[in-house]
């Protein structure tokens, strides 16, 4: 699909996620005694108003998980086997609203879930239970692969693809959605290969440096939201054992990238992440220190630039410099939620008072919640402010050769690339893409196009490949004929050819020999057995720079005009020059003109010199004239003799 090419102008406001009324949470707090929780649940309109058990699993990294088991009776009629009015949440939408008992103006945290399963169980003779399960919003886009592009035609903005591929899942306006992304550059395409929507927004966050998880409340795709003001954890008080654990692991990722249309190689340095967090900080240094080994990859995105790969780099650095530090336990306030922050405040050694520690930002939260309003929760939480949360859960799709047809070849920078569309497509396009060729490169006599030059042509189909099977990195491998456009082959399979558009041919025939043809049907063709013949049905020039030399064995014959005009030269030494009207031989102003009824010898500058080694005999079979217009002489060493019927000397 194509999208936007520029940022929004004016962006919608963005949904905003928090516990409402939060500063209440403290002052609610009875030391030893947990609060009594209630829970508003409604399912699209349809209020429950009675319930057994609700478990809820949150995870900024994986979808969310829940289980609501209500009473037989808790819906309009009494529910058995046969789900009758259970059976009508299937597939809607949960809210569930945590709060105070009996508190005024509680604080509140609201969670948003669909329910993928209704179930009835029924135990030792019990009147039975309903059973509601479901999951974060997330998981319809996580329910079936899909292959499509964006971008192609026209560059596309991160926010507008990752509003688009959400949007396919979620709708526009039934759950709330935040995307707001750190990188600002359009990307030229982009392709999400037989994956899921998930795994595709998971991935494509991951490349891009950006955060891609769901709240509870809203879905974040891009940077992390503002942040609330943090939640206050006093050990003793409303959380209990507590775990801290410092982690060393591999936080020094490099990457590479490359630029074909600049000839490019992409680099980026290190990409250090900040901790505030003192224990965090040393966590992360100590981490450096440890894992040393290089860990050079390919960037997993099609980098334009340093600033990509850079990016790239930092956001997997950062998912990983989130796992250095981490903190679990158990929690009395049933607000928890991915994404929020305490400032944790922890027993100092040998009294009962306590001390400012850490602060933290909430990873995974457990929310179990009776019928009475018995709550308990556990948590894990990462070290806050570092900008980054644990990577999703995701695989990488490896794309494979495949077909496609070019739908363009008027690259708009004349580099000889193509647009293709993959058989996938209904109406979208690759961007400009590069061709594969036996052979090319340039030199220091050709700069460009040294080697094979052949781009194909718009509705060519050809086979496609992916560089590191990356989908959004396709080029073309070569042409592909089809059932329409392909032939030979044949008994012998004699026939190798090389053709143009408007048919200019090179044909290699293993039974005749070779033949080059031209679209107006000239042609030289070598018999393979020795013979030669061109065919020219126009001019034929031959400009040759210095000597030309033709060595014929047996005989020559030069024709024109159908025998009007021959030259032939044989291997006896005889030449024969013959022509139908006249032949004429000509120096400046001197020629011999041959006609059919008379030669004529013209001397217009210099002398006619006639000698003879021998005997000189003159014939004619009618009169002789010898005309001079000055003086004439004959001269003889020897003899002189004027003979004829008559001799008349005037």
């Amino acid at each position: 699909m194509n999208g936007a090419t520029v940022q929004e102008s004016n962006p919608r406001k963005q949904p905003v996620s928090k516990i409402y009324n939060a500063a209440a949470i403290a002052a609610n707090q009875i030391l030893g005694i947990n609060r009594v929780v209630n829970l508003k649940i409604i399912v699209e309109g349809y209020i429950i108003r009675h319930f057994d058990y609700f478990t809820l699993n949150q995870s900024a990294s994986r979808h969310h998980e829940f289980e609501l088991k209500l009473p037989g009776d808790a819906l309009d009629q009494y529910e058995n086997h046969e789900l009758n009015e259970a059976q009508k949440f299937l597939g809607k939408r949960l809210t569930v609203v945590f709060h105070y008992k009996d508190v005024m103006d509680s604080p509140e945290r609201t969670f948003v879930g669909v329910i993928t399963e209704v179930g009835y169980e029924q135990e030792q003779g019990s009147l039975g239970k309903i059973v509601l399960t479901g999951f974060s919003p997330t998981i319809l886009l996580d329910a079936a692969p899909h292959t499509q592009s964006l971008g192609g035609e026209q560059p596309i903005s991160l926010n507008s693809v990752a509003s688009e591929l959400i949007s396919q899942g979620l709708g526009t306006s039934k759950y709330d959605v935040r995307v707001e992304c750190g990188y600002q550059k359009n990307l030229p395409y982009t392709s999400q290969y037989n994956e899921t929507h998930f795994n595709y927004l998971a991935r494509m966050a991951e490349a891009y440096g950006e955060q891609f998880f769901y709240d509870g409340e809203v879905l974040h795709f891009g940077k992390l939201p503002p942040p609330q003001k943090s939640l206050e954890f006093v050990y003793g008080r409303n959380v209990t054992d507590i775990k801290i654990k410092m982690r060393a692991v591999h936080v020094k990722p490099t990457f590479y990238g490359y630029n074909s249309a600049n000839n490019e190689k992409l680099t980026s340095g290190e990409s250090p992440v900040r901790h505030v967090s003192d224990i965090a900080n040393r966590a992360y240094q100590i981490s450096q220190q440890t894992f040393s080994t290089p860990s050079l990859r390919v960037a997993p995105l099609k980098a334009e630039n340093y600033h990509d790969v850079e990016a790239s780099q930092t956001g997997t650095a950062g998912s990983k410099a989130a796992e250095v530090f981490v903190t679990s336990g158990t929690t009395s306030i049933p607000f928890l939620y991915p994404g929020c922050t305490a400032e944790i405040n922890m027993r100092k050694l040998d009294t009962n008072s306590t001390s400012y520690f850490t602060k933290l930002m909430v990873t995974q939260v457990t929310h179990k919640v009776d019928g009475r309003g018995h709550y308990e929760g556990t948590f894990e939480a990462i070290a806050a402010d570092s900008g980054f949360l644990p990577r999703p859960e995701f695989t990488l799709p490896m794309a494979e050769a495949q077909t496609a047809t070019v739908i363009s070849n008027s690259d708009p920078t004349n580099q000889g690339r193509v647009q293709v569309r993959f058989d996938w497509q209904m109406h979208d396009v690759t961007n400009f893409i590069r061709v594969m060729t036996p052979d090319g490169g340039g030199s220091d006599k050709v700069n460009k196009n040294r080697g094979f030059m052949a781009i194909p042509e718009v509705g060519d189909q050809v086979m496609v490949n992916f560089i590191h099977n990356h989908p959004d990195r396709p080029f073309v491998m070569g042409g592909m004929f089809h059932g329409k456009v392909g032939g030979g082959g044949g008994q012998g399979n004699n026939v190798k050819s090389l053709s143009s558009k408007s048919g200019n041919i090179i044909c290699l025939n293993d039974g005749a020999g070779i033949e080059i043809k031209d679209k107006n049907g000239n042609y030289v063709t070598l018999s393979g057995s020795g013979d030669v013949t061109t065919f020219v049905s126009n001019d034929n020039t031959e400009d040759i720079g210095n000597n030309h030399t033709t060595n014929v064995t047996t005989k020559t014959t030069i024709n024109v005009g159908k025998d009007q005009s021959v030259l032939t030269m044989d291997n006896a030494g005889n030449i024969s020059l013959e022509g139908k009207t006249q032949i004429e031989l000509k120096v400046g102003e001197n020629k011999i003109t041959i006609k059919e009824d008379s030669i004529t010898i013209s001397v217009g500058s210099g002398m006619l010199d006639m000698n003879s080694e021998d005997n000189a005999l003159l014939v004619t079979q009618n009169n002789l004239s010898l005309h001079s217009k000055s003086d004439t002489s004959i001269n003889a060493t020897g003899n002189t003799y004027v003979t004829g019927t008559q001799v008349d000397i005037n």
